[in-house]
Parts: structure tokens; C-alpha cells; sequence
């Protein structure tokens, strides 16, 4: 089950990675929508990932030690998760925005995706097969 949530959650970045490009050129509803939407469904599939992974539950173990040592395992405890959410309440609020026709869904909507851009670990394989 791991390895199937593994491989869905890493799926699941480029389409939101392609909405995300596609609010920011149009920020319009449908498009904000697509992009808040599959970012949920990242964020949902991360969260379940999260307590399946023996990375992340071994780390929370030992959280104080994790705390202080750069790394990937400090990586996911505390930065990536963290980013995601920042990240889901900026494109839902770029989308809450775009449905009033107000300028601000654009500015919203870009910086949801530079956050998406800044938690992907990209020290990771890009396609899991």
C-alpha cells in the first residue's frame, strides 16, 4: 500500500504542477480550480503517505535528533509537509479570489506554485516506476 501511495503522490505533482502553470497564465475559476483541486489531492495522498512511511514515522521517533541534523529525513518531517499546506491554503485562496474577479487570484496563485516548486524534493527520482 505504501509503495501504490508513493507512486500516486509522486503522479500527482505533475498535473498539479501543470494546473498550477495554467492559474498563473489565466487566473480564472475553471483553471484555479484545477489547480487547488489536485493540489488537495496531493496534500490528502501526502498526508496518508506520511503515516505509512517508515521514513517519516522512524523520524518523529526521534524528532529532537531529526531536529538538529540537515537531511532527508529532517526534510520531510519538517519542511515538505509544511510547504504543501502553505502551499493548498494559497491556491485556495487564489481561487476564492478569482471566483470574486478580484487581481489578486494571479499573485495567490504564483505563489502557491513557487511554494509547490520549493517542497517537491528534486533529490528525489522525478518518475517512480
Amino acid at each position: 500500500m505504501y509503495e501504490v501511495l508513493l507512486f500516486l503522490h509522486n503522479l500527482v505533482r505533475w498535473p498539479v504542477l501543470l494546473f498550477g502553470v495554467w492559474a498563473l497564465l489565466d487566473p480564472r475559476p475553471r483553471p484555479g480550480a484545477f489547480f487547488a483541486h489536485t493540489l488537495t489531492l496531493q496534500v490528502v495522498l501526502g498526508v496518508v503517505l506520511a503515516f505509512l512511511s517508515p521514513l517519516f514515522l522512524g523520524a518523529l521517533a526521534a524528532l529532537e535528533e531529526v531536529m538538529r541534523t540537515p537531511g532527508e529525513a529532517r526534510y520531510f518531517v519538517a519542511e515538505h509537509w509544511v510547504g504543501g499546506l502553505v502551499a493548498l491554503g494559497l491556491a485556495h485562496g487564489g481561487l476564492s479570489q478569482a471566483r470574486k474577479g478580484r487581481p489578486w487570484a494571479r499573485l495567490l496563485f504564483g505563489l502557491a506554485l513557487l511554494v509547490v516548486l520549493l517542497s517537491i524534493p528534486w533529490f528525489r527520482p522525478l518518475f517512480r516506476l
